[in-house]
């Protein structure tokens, strides 16, 4: 079992104190960082100016990339699962021509 830390990490000005496991902690900085970016890239954008609001818009984008990268995973593996069958369907077809 991996014991926990505490570490600090500051994003859009605001401290967070979080536990972490053992060896984790540069993806948990990594994890801000890109939380960081994404909120600096909506505030800059000037359409958004309370911070609830543009903690709102990034969370939502996020949402929407990690939606938007399930469905290619998924229809990539319906893809190669249709192809390992169409493969395995072939095989079977030249094995039988080859037996005969």
């Amino acid at each position: 079992m991996n014991p926990e830390k505490r570490i600090e990490i500051s994003i859009h000005g605001q401290l967070f104190r979080l536990r972490c496991p053992e060896g984790e902690e540069e993806q948990l900085r990594a994890t801000a960082k890109m939380v960081e970016d994404k909120i600096t890239e909506i505030a800059e954008g000037g359409s958004l100016t309370d911070s609830v609001r543009i903690a709102q818009m990034a969370a939502f984008n996020f949402a929407y990339e990690l939606l938007e990268r399930r469905e290619k995973s998924f229809r990539r593996s319906s893809e190669y699962k249709r192809i390992q069958k169409r493969l395995k369907t072939l095989i079977e077809e030249i094995d039988s021509n080859l037996s005969q």
